[in-house]
């Protein structure tokens, strides 16, 4: 196998490098702290870049290389993340990239040629939004309801939590993908999964105060007698939840892209202050105890960014023709990455923290903010650290590893 990059990989993972280093290191602070959200003139120079049609293809105003959509996607957010450690601005990237690939495959014509643009040229946010105040990982469960079907659209009701981009998609436009149930009765053979504008009549939204990841909005949608055209709809009535859970496997890639990413710019930064911080005669770096632990680390890293490199080329496999791909790799491929990057992140920004000493626990440096936005992947987003190893428990395993069916870790 061929790990090299294309020249034009390459030369793609370079600009947005440099803007990362150029554009969003210095503001990093500020989007965190002072502006509480990520300015329009950042979100019009990556539209500009390419950076938000690198998985849409050209006939909806994108730039996407045929067969190596998810290879650009990981790279992109990647490099993004090393630049804004707070993890707002990438994850806002992330879930426009990530969730266009799924419109790009299951969304009807109708919507593609109304939502794409959009997205590319930024105007438009596109997240998913299946959460609900019940719980995130058992979606078999979901109460938000079509209590009417009009024949052209479904009458929606219902509530949904811990959404990423609800200000966002409010206030600049766009929407989510969200899982809804149309035959309830069928629990989640019964779900449908289709994009909600975030403006339509009925729909209203609140906030939260997070611990991390400041310019970003988290919140929650309550949907009263909504009413959502059925050219909306993504894959087929009543067979949602599958649609959703392909969704998810490309999700967790550039989630897992994007704590990798912050946790090699994390260590970078403790490389440096160690090698210039002496103490008792030496650097810090020289004292084994630290060193060990940043190889470690640092060997880990490169093990997880070699995974999330196969994740990525199975999907895209798996995208021009899904009968040579299992799909139970992919999905315990991505399990793994989403299981442990995160962590990672968290693990090598507090270890870098410790480097530091007292100056580790001052805003001076990154490193908290990093340790803050990376938490809210190890805690649950597009699925907890416990749930990636339940699925990876049965497909490994068998079913006997699962504790329960039906759910987000189901087929």
């Amino acid at each position: 196998m061929d790990f090299t990059m294309s020249p034009e990989q390459e030369l793609w993972k370079q600009t947005v490098r440099e803007f990362a280093d150029q554009e969003l290191e210095p503001i990093a602070r500020k989007i965190d702290e002072e502006w509480h959200r990520i300015p329009d003139e950042v979100i019009d120079k990556m539209a500009d870049l390419g950076i938000f049609g690198i998985t849409i293809p050209e006939e909806y105003g994108g730039c996407a290389v045929p067969g190596e959509e998810m290879q650009y996607a990981v790279t992109t957010i990647h490099e993004l993340a090393r630049g804004e450690l707070s993890m707002s601005l990438p994850v806002y990237t992330l879930l426009c990239i990530g969730w266009s690939i799924l419109m790009v495959d299951h969304a009807t014509e109708e919507a593609k040629e109304e939502i794409l643009p959009k997205v590319v040229t930024g105007e438009w946010f596109l997240g998913i939004n299946t959460t609900e105040p019940g719980g995130g990982s058992d979606l078999a469960n979901i109460k938000t309801v079509a209590t009417k079907d009009t024949g052209d659209s479904w009458i929606i009701n219902g509530e949904k939590a811990y959404i990423s981009g609800v200000r966002e998609a409010t206030e600049r436009g766009g929407g989510h993908a969200t899982l809804f149930l149309t035959e309830p009765e069928k629990g989640y053979k019964g779900a449908t999964f289709a994009y909600f504008p975030a403006d339509a009549p009925g729909t209203s939204y609140t906030t939260y105060s997070d611990m991390g990841r400041m310019g970003l909005s988290t919140g929650g949608f309550v949907y009263k007698d909504v009413e959502i055209p059925k050219k909306y709809i993504l894959g087929e009535e009543n067979k949602g939840f599958y649609v959703n859970m392909e969704g998810f496997n490309v999700a967790r890639a550039v989630v897992s892209a994007a704590c990798l990413g912050g946790a090699e710019k994390c260590l970078e930064i403790s490389a440096d202050y160690t090698k210039q911080r002496v103490l008792f005669g030496r650097p810090l770096l020289n004292f084994e105890a630290i060193s060990f632990e940043m190889v470690d680390d640092r060997a880990q890293l490169e093990m997880l960014k070699l995974m999330l490199q196969k994740g990525a080329w199975l999907i895209d496999q798996s995208r021009k023709d899904k009968s040579k791909v299992d799909f139970r790799e992919i999905n315990r491929t991505m399990a793994m990455c989403k299981c442990y990057a995160p962590e990672m992140g968290v693990r090598v920004a507090r270890n870098g923290m410790m480097y530091h000493g007292g100056f580790g626990y001052t805003k001076d440096t990154p490193l908290e903010m990093s340790l803050r936005g990376t938490m809210s992947y190890l805690v649950g987003a597009e699925g907890g650290y416990h749930v990636m190893k339940i699925i990876m428990g049965r497909d490994w395993f068998g079913d006997e590893a699962v504790p329960y069916r039906g759910s987000q870790v189901g087929h």
